[in-house]
């Protein structure tokens, strides 16, 4: 048994003994986009992680894993814990403006048809839709150790239970895409085919991906369940490749528009990476350069799986990373609400500031990020800005912090992505502007974020 990591039932969690449990609803709240200038506020939905209903059952329903039938009541504190959420959200979602739910994972404990019969017979009693979002405890079904699924179904199961749910979620929200959740898709590491639950649906102009990076193999053979760790599926069919094509193709893509719904976590802790809970190395470096290129659409990506809260932004500011603790950990619930803001095309307003205000003196333009300023107008304390192309500001200095003697001042941002940027100095006279082109990122510069 590791340090950080205590194994439930075959299947991995990760415990926290310092994890207050809270005797009432706790809601945090998340405000995505919000600090961007000229944002504008458009909706507010839940997230919520980590369920676990039959936690602690030898066998929930009965007979089996599979062909059996949910118990007629659930005392159990995953049950309560999912009901007074239900409650509260019903009672708050105009006030909140709380248009629908999303569960980021482990909506049973051990993936048993009545598991996600009772999970879902709780969650019908929303007021709004809601999104499920297959987790690892989803995946292998099971009572116990000697009465198992043959193979890795929960995936089918979770199909079959929720297909009226999907459904109506198709009457919802705009665009919805099943991706692949519908259809067979052979899994090399496993050798067999599995429906990996990948979709994407839209709402008031923003993108929502569920994603599934559950892996499928048995964890060993005294242990019912799969490891908790996450994998990319990078082959045909798989999450990885769906992902990436999605993002090339989705036309309807805007500034930080795009969300990530999954419950595995895209991370660098390495307290995360010690428990095995998330991608390895080289995976987790591939995931960051394929999302790269989509920085200036990708918004949040929300996850569970950890049982407690974490925030931080991915390599480089590509995207914010949010993690919430387990539902089921709580004596009466925990959620987030998320409130969510429209970032505004400023491209136009940026090349119309460019073509009225004068211009500083950049060279070489382009560049690979090494680039001198020349302008003996401006002292050490007038101040440097670089803004990305949506008009978020990247960078803020003095120049004084630059200076390469008498009206020069010399940069090093080659760790800023390619792309077109403006670079704005200003004191108290008069503003410069002028366009900033970098031809090319230095891919080694995300190595010191690394661990592994």
């Amino acid at each position: 048994m590791g340090i950080f990591t205590k194994y439930f039932m075959g299947v991995s969690c990760l415990y926290l003994p310092l994890l207050i449990q809270a005797q009432a609803t706790t809601m945090p709240e998340y405000n995505l986009n919000k600090d961007i200038p000229g944002a504008q506020y458009k909706f507010s939905f839940v997230h919520i992680s980590d369920i676990h209903i039959g936690e602690g059952f030898s066998d929930y329903g009965t007979p089996g894993y599979f062909n059996d039938t949910m118990p007629a009541n659930d005392d159990s504190k995953p049950a309560k814990a999912l009901r007074q959420a239900v409650k509260w959200i019903n009672t708050r979602k105009e006030d909140k403006n709380i248009k629908f739910v999303v569960v980021s994972g482990d909506l049973t404990g051990s993936a048993e048809k009545s598991e996600f019969m009772m999970s879902k017979q709780i969650l019908d009693k929303l007021e709004i839709p809601y999104v499920p979002i297959i987790g690892n405890h989803d995946i292998w079904p099971y009572t116990r150790y000697e009465e198992e699924a043959p193979y890795a179904c929960g995936d089918s199961v979770m199909n079959e239970v929720f297909a009226d749910v999907y459904d109506k979620n198709k009457l919802f929200f705009q665009n919805w895409n099943n991706g692949t959740r519908l259809t067979r898709t052979y899994n090399p590491e496993s050798k067999r085919a599995h429906y990996l639950q990948n979709f994407s649906f839209e709402y008031d102009g923003f993108i929502f991906y569920g994603l599934d990076f559950n892996p499928r193999y048995h964890v060993n053979k005294s242990e019912p369940g799969i490891g908790p760790e996450a994998r990319l599926m990078d082959w045909q069919g798989g999450t990885f490749r769906w992902l990436k094509n999605e993002l090339a193709t989705n036309p309807n893509k805007k500034n930080h528009n795009v969300c990530f719904i999954a419950h595995h976590p895209a991370t660098d802790n390495l307290l995360f990476i010690l428990s095995g809970f998330v991608f390895s190395g080289d995976d987790y470096i591939k995931m960051v350069n394929m999302l790269e290129p989509f920085r200036q659409n990708l918004g949040l990506w929300m996850a569970g799986h950890i049982h407690i809260d974490y925030d931080y932004p991915l390599v480089n500011n590509i995207m914010q990373v949010r993690g919430i603790a387990a539902n089921k950990e709580y004596d009466s619930s925990y959620f987030e609400i998320v409130n969510v803001y429209e970032v505004p095309d400023l491209s136009t307003a940026i090349q119309e500031q460019l073509n009225t205000k004068k211009k500083v003196s950049i060279f070489p333009n382009p560049n690979h990020g090494k680039f001198t300023v020349a302008d003996e107008l401006f002292d050490g304390n007038s101040l440097l800005q670089i803004y990305n192309s949506s008009g978020v500001i990247l960078v803020e200095k003095k120049m004084k912090e630059f200076s390469a003697g008498t009206g020069f001042y010399q940069f090093d941002f080659s760790y800023l992505p390619k792309g077109t940027y403006i670079i704005s100095v200003t004191d108290s006279l008069q503003i410069k502007t002028q366009q900033l082109v970098i031809q090319s990122f230095i891919a080694s510069s995300i190595a010191p974020y690394l661990l592994g």
